[in-house]
């Protein structure tokens, strides 16, 4: 009797190791196919809630609509084409390329720059009160961090240089920055202060009879390696290394009279200054 028993014991394991395996294997690829589903479907809808263009919109509803099919297929026990996966794969990643874009900007036409300005310190520090203006015209707005301007592309000019000027007129701080209008619609451009020291000093040196002495040495105090001769009529001009309305110093000489120093505004207004003997 042991011998039906072993061959009994020996026909039923080798039914478990046997039958069971093509079971197992065709529920391991369907375990495989929902998760593949389910990875697609909760990378879709993370990203559906960003969905900002109408492209990415439409490529999220038709994968949606293809995943709605293949687990109709799924529940039929049919098989699912590879071109299915495909596609479905194709349209997330659209969805999800086009997600990424920034806002408005796809769909935005090129119209109009938006330059951004900002304005620093001669010590890199961000300014706020200084005066905005640029060589195309046209009133800046103030922003968070500085000041915008906005150009229309059709009124750019031809060469697409803009120059953008900045100053504190209070501090005698002024700057400048070229710009160039190309593909970029949202440039940047920052603004260095310097001291300005670009004016002059101009004026005539006179006698006690308001006339012009020629003769007499003229120069900006701190610059004597620059000072002039006056000739007749008594007209000079100088570097004043200041602003303009900025004061200078200027001392002007000749032997036979007393020297004399004057402050003087820098600039267009002239400087009258009288020798004595």
């Amino acid at each position: 009797m042991p011998r039906p028993t072993t061959e009994a014991a020996l026909r039923e394991m080798f039914d478990a190791r046997t039958a069971p395996r093509p079971i197992l294997v065709q529920d391991g690829l369907r375990s495989l196919e929902g998760l593949v589903m389910l990875t697609l479907l909760d990378g879709m809808w993370s990203v559906i809630a960003n969905v900002k263009t109408v492209i990415s919109l439409i490529a999220f509803a038709m994968a949606v609509v293809l995943s709605v099919t293949v687990a109709y297929l799924r529940s039929r026990r049919r098989s699912i084409p590879t071109g299915f996966w495909v596609v479905i794969l194709a349209l997330v990643v659209i969805g999800v390329v086009a997600t990424l874009v920034k806002p408005g900007e796809a769909d935005r036409p090129p119209g109009l720059y938006r330059v951004r300005v900002t304005v620093l310190s001669p010590e890199q520090v961000p300014v706020e009160d200084a005066k905005v203006w640029s060589s195309f015209g046209g009133e800046p707005k103030k922003v968070a961090g500085g000041w915008q301007f906005d150009i229309p592309a059709a009124s750019k000019p031809q060469d697409s240089r803009v120059i953008f000027y900045a100053a504190r007129e209070s501090a005698f701080l002024t700057g400048n920055k070229e710009a160039n209008l190309g593909k970029d619609f949202n440039p940047a451009v920052t603004i260095k202060l310097r001291h300005d020291d670009s004016a002059r000093v101009h004026g005539q040196v006179v006698d006690r009879s308001n006339r012009g002495v020629a003769g007499v040495r003229v120069f900006v105090v701190g610059h004597d390696t620059e000072a002039v001769i006056t000739k007749e009529g008594g007209n000079f001009d100088l570097p004043a290394h200041a602003a303009v309305n900025q004061q200078v110093s200027i001392h002007a000489e000749k032997a036979g009279y007393k020297g004399v120093n004057q402050w003087q505004p820098a600039g267009d207004s002239p400087a009258i200054l009288i020798l004595e003997k």
